[in-house]
């Protein structure tokens, strides 16, 4: 293997390397305060993990609040995809809730299930090895053959990052109706009659907003606008 070769594999290698040991911290997400939290214990209320979320959902469930949950256990997942308690316990509260199955496609469900931290640490080797292979094979004459696999290889890498980015972005979207039977206006006002009344629970997908209120879409694609104050998103907004 030539020096241009054995610079860019041991590059791409430290660049890892050092992200491993001093990548960022796991993703924390605030869980909204509510009357609701004065009823769970305050163990449960501490700390912002997949488990600590985890556990305050399981509060949530406990104290007949579906809504609170589900919002839980989705952020929850969200930090720890593969973890089947988190699965097998929010499917429980929403077939409970009486609400659908879960309505996500393959390809988000296979882009969730991996870490989306690995995964982006994956995206930066990729583009850091593509980048750096295709610079040398440029001025190489030799293994010019194995710069161009090490190029394809990053591309790769990149390629699976982004997509599990694209899978993963409506999510950021995505709200949870936390008040039971919450009206559904065709405006942003409280003196319509409602088209139809979202139950607690549902996920919800925020399109825009206006002085308070939230014009959502669901999953069946009706839409209409609702109080704020009902809804939470999955992701906060910062």
């Amino acid at each position: 293997m030539s020096r241009a070769c054995r610079s860019v594999l041991m590059l791409c290698l430290a660049m890892f390397a050092s992200a491993s040991r001093a990548g960022p911290a796991p993703a924390q997400v605030q869980p909204q305060a509510s009357p609701a939290q004065a009823q769970v214990p305050a163990q449960a209320q501490t700390g912002y993990s997949a488990p600590a979320l985890y556990n305050l959902a399981n509060s949530f469930a406990r104290a007949g609040k579906p809504g609170l949950a589900v919002l839980n256990y989705e952020r929850a997942r969200l930090l720890d995809p593969k973890d089947p308690d988190i699965e097998a316990n929010l499917r429980h509260v929403r077939e409970a809730s009486g609400l659908p199955p879960d309505s996500r496609s393959g390809f988000q469900r296979a882009a969730e299930f991996a870490d989306p931290r690995l995964l982006a640490w994956a995206g930066l080797l990729g583009l850091s090895l593509a980048g750096v292979a295709a610079w040398v094979r440029v001025g190489s004459k030799s293994h010019r053959r194995k710069l161009l696999l090490a190029m394809w290889l990053g591309i790769g890498l990149l390629g699976v990052s982004v997509a599990n980015g694209v899978a993963l972005w409506p999510l950021i979207h995505e709200a949870v109706v936390i008040a039971p039977s919450t009206p559904v206006r065709v405006s942003p006002v409280t003196e319509e009659e409602p088209l139809f009344v979202l139950p607690e629970a549902t996920i919800v997908a925020v399109r825009a907003e206006h002085e308070g209120f939230i014009l959502v879409q669901t999953q069946n694609g009706r839409s209409g606008w609702v109080p704020g104050k009902n809804l939470v998103r999955i992701v906060p907004a910062r």
